[in-house]
């Protein structure tokens, strides 16, 4: 069984039911199968096979359920372009993974407009969906005229899709996943999250990467998906109107709808569990969105290198950690039943219970290496386990808790400072919201942590109060020598809050108290 088989299934026994839903816009699953079954066809009346790299660039539309599920029909490379990419960044995945051919949502074209040409001359098909797209092929004229679609013979190890990261640390990498990485993954990830035919999912995850294999969660269950685009009130209000049971957040979303719930009327009754994982979270918060939403939550913790979730809190780990053990939460779970983790020196060499290392992973799902970097691939890739870049320690049942990713770690007088930890305390400051705490050049120590908060709506606190609230809660060295509040944080193309735009922000505003020597 491929991917693409669960998606004839879903046809088959459930044809009139809901599949996907976007705004005024419903799809059974019979539609989808049939609509991407047609632009299977066309793009192979197109003149494109088995291995050529089909791109996308859209927001959450059901059309790109329906390339996706086209491309696995056809054996394409789907190939994701994040529409929050500057037009540097967008350039460089359509020539890194040379894509043969791109569907461009209409309200994407504005921002690379002027480079259409370029992508035209270097032999690329633009195929444009909504209104007033202006492109040479339209995707509903493609669908209308388009035969019947040929399914070619695939193997669990063809690869699949390319997924790029999100560039926070230099041009985005392209992640190469095979067929059965994306299919295990999947299985195994419902099974963890437990969804149901009687669920109806929110999808507001970015579509541009690895997320978007989970928009077929549903392919196992029949389940309803509902996609949107994330903003705050806009979901709450999906919430309501669909009776959303289940989603996946990262935590600077699952902030903004806390704080929406407590100071609004808003229906999130339905809502019976909430997904989260992408980016570090605080006990603090995992608190308060229990109280304030009243559903259950899960974590899960992965790269995009595994193809997804490798450990993860369970709901039984939350109850566990709001009933008198509160440590769990600062933790990123157990491995789960597919997978392995391992803490390791900087040798190789596994270590003992307590000790810091860098974690390991290991499972069936990783990923056949970078697109075009075979040194970067050698580096973390050592089949069956894949190196991160993320450093911690593993507890003697088996529970891995994060200092940090390597590159954040701040080296202040000698002393090696995680910032996890110090933005944990910080966030259990009753007014705090968000915070990013980063390194920056000091004359006397070599960096200095320092600090950028943001606060509840309504709260009013000094730094002076931040700065007393972690004495006593932190040594010396590593409370923030420099702390601000500020009105928002970065946030980066998967809207994780952007700690390299933090630093270079303050490095160079002329805020900090020192001279930074150039």
């Amino acid at each position: 069984m491929q991917l693409r088989d669960y998606v004839t299934s879903c046809a088959r026994r459930f044809p009139d039911k809901a599949a996907y839903v976007h705004g005024t816009t419903r799809r059974s699953w019979r539609a989808v199968h049939e609509r991407s079954d047609r632009f299977t066809a066309a793009l192979q009346a197109l003149g494109f096979s088995k291995g050529d790299r089909i791109g996308v660039l859209s927001h959450n539309r059901i059309e790109i359920v329906e390339h996706w599920f086209a491309c696995l029909k056809g054996g394409y490379h789907r190939v994701g372009i994040n529409w929050r990419y500057s037009v540097r960044e967008l350039l460089h995945v359509a020539r890194d993974a040379d894509v043969a051919a791109i569907l461009v949502d209409a309200a994407c074209i504005a921002g690379f407009e002027s480079h259409l040409e370029e992508l035209r001359h270097e032999g690329r098909v633009l195929i444009g969906f909504g209104p007033d797209h202006g492109l040479e092929h339209d995707y509903e004229t493609l669908l209308a005229g388009a035969g019947v679609a040929s399914y070619p013979e695939m193997d669990g190890e063809d690869l699949c899709m390319v997924a790029y990261t999100s560039g926070t640390t230099g041009m985005p990498k392209g992640v190469m996943l095979s067929h059965r990485a994306v299919l295990e993954t999947s299985i195994h990830t419902v099974l963890e999250l437990g969804f149901r035919y009687d669920d109806v999912r929110a999808y507001v995850s970015n579509p541009s990467g690895l997320n978007i294999f989970q928009v077929c969660f549903n392919t196992f269950t029949g389940m309803t998906t509902v996609l949107d685009d994330f903003e705050t009130h806009r979901f709450l209000d999906l919430v309501r109107e669909h009776r959303i049971t289940c989603v996946t957040l990262i935590p600077t979303m699952i902030a903004r709808v806390v704080d929406a719930v407590r100071v609004g009327h808003h229906d999130v009754s339905s809502l019976r569990q909430i997904y989260y994982g992408s980016m570090p979270s605080t006990p603090a918060l995992i608190r308060a969105g229990h109280e304030t939403l009243g559903c259950s939550f899960v974590q899960g913790y992965g790269v995009s290198e595994s193809c997804g979730p490798m450990a993860g809190l369970t709901t039984e780990d939350h109850h566990r950690a709001l009933n008198g053990e509160p440590e769990i939460l600062k933790s990123v779970g157990q491995a789960f039943s597919y997978a392995a983790m391992d803490i390791r020196d900087d040798e190789g060499h596994s270590l003992p219970a307590g000790e810091s290392g860098t974690v390991w992973l290991r499972c069936n799902t990783l990923m056949t290496g970078y697109l075009n970097l075979p040194a970067e691939t050698a580096e973390c890739l050592m089949p069956p386990w894949y190196k991160t870049g993320d450093f911690g320690y593993m507890d003697k049942r088996g529970y891995v808790f994060l200092a940090d990713r390597k590159k954040h770690m701040i080296i202040s007088g000698g002393m090696n400072i995680y910032p996890t930890s110090i933005e944990n305390i910080l966030t259990e400051h009753h007014a705090v919201r968000e915070v990013v705490v980063v390194g920056v050049p000091h004359p006397a120590w070599g960096e200095a942590v320092a600090a950028a908060v943001t606060l509840k709506p309504g709260m009013r606190v000094s730094v002076e109060d931040l700065v007393v609230h972690c004495n006593g809660r932190l040594p010396r060295w590593e409370i923030p020598k420099y702390l601000e509040i500020v009105g928002e944080l970065p946030k980066g193309n998967t809207d994780k809050l952007d700690k390299r735009a933090v630093a270079q922000g303050l490095i160079g505003s002329g805020r900090l108290p020192w001279k930074i020597e150039n």
